[in-house]
């Protein structure tokens, strides 16, 4: 299914793509799931293996892992078959309430719902992705593997969401921030060099963000002055047997 999906076009922010991208596997699993479930026996009872189900689960499995979404379903791809349809419903519920999560956010992000929204140009978001760069090599140099490393990536990616969106809230960008700040100095002396690279995005979040207005200015269409029309009379003619009461 993914590799019908052209990748060149999905968004760059994490959340937005995975929207898209989910939206296009679904619709192909959708399409598949249909021709599949011809696979029955005499009795009408469903005698194939789920493959459709199972690339879907897959599909969507990668994409988390490899954006490092934080999503709390577990991989169900390779759960029997007596018992993989009710695993399925549930992964693909909980699929529905990230995907639905996710586009609310964007819309509340767009109308300024959730705090003021801020946009920092291409240079700086750029300049942000670099030293986002030197922190993950940082990290990988620095500190062992394990949880607290896999954590730092992960908010990490976080943050590199919020900087590749076009807007983003002051909420959203500081958040974020601070809890990669508070993941890398757990690590004590040696978090310093990438707490130095983190304060130099705060310090660009800070002097190179603007805000962005919510409601501009429209072009509304002039009323010019006319002559008063004639104002047609509509006093009421009832009789007082007329009146309903």
């Amino acid at each position: 299914m993914i590799f019908d999906i052209d990748l060149s076009i999905i968004p760059a922010n994490s959340q937005q793509a995975f929207i898209a991208c989910e939206a296009k596997v679904r619709a192909e699993y959708e399409r598949w799931a249909r021709d599949d479930s011809d696979n029955v026996d005499q009795n009408g009872n469903y005698v194939g293996s789920f493959e459709p189900e199972r690339t879907y689960v897959t599909a969507i499995v990668a994409f988390l892992d490899e954006y490092s979404l934080e999503v709390d379903v577990e991989d169900t791809s390779g759960v029997a078959d007596s018992e993989f349809e009710h695993h399925f419903r549930k992964f693909k519920s909980k699929i529905l309430y990230i995907t639905t999560r996710y586009s609310l956010r964007m819309n509340r992000i767009d109308s300024g719902a959730i705090g003021t929204v801020i946009e920092i140009a291409k240079d700086y978001r750029s300049q942000i992705g670099e030293l986002l760069g030197k922190i993950r090599k940082i990290v990988n140099q620095e500190f062992e593997p394990g949880r607290k490393r896999d954590l730092i990536f992960t908010k990490i990616a976080a943050l590199q969401s919020e900087i590749d969106r076009d807007q983003t809230t002051i909420d959203a960008a500081f958040s974020t921030l601070i809890e990669l700040g508070a993941a890398i100095g757990e690590a004590g002396e040696r978090s310093k060099p990438a707490i130095d690279q983190l304060e130099r995005i705060k310090s660009i979040f800070w002097d190179r963000s603007k805000k962005v207005e919510q409601l501009p200015t429209r072009d509304r269409p002039k009323i010019t002055s006319e002559e008063p029309t004639a104002i047609e009379d509509k006093t009421s003619t009832y009789t007082d047997d007329e009146i309903p009461f």
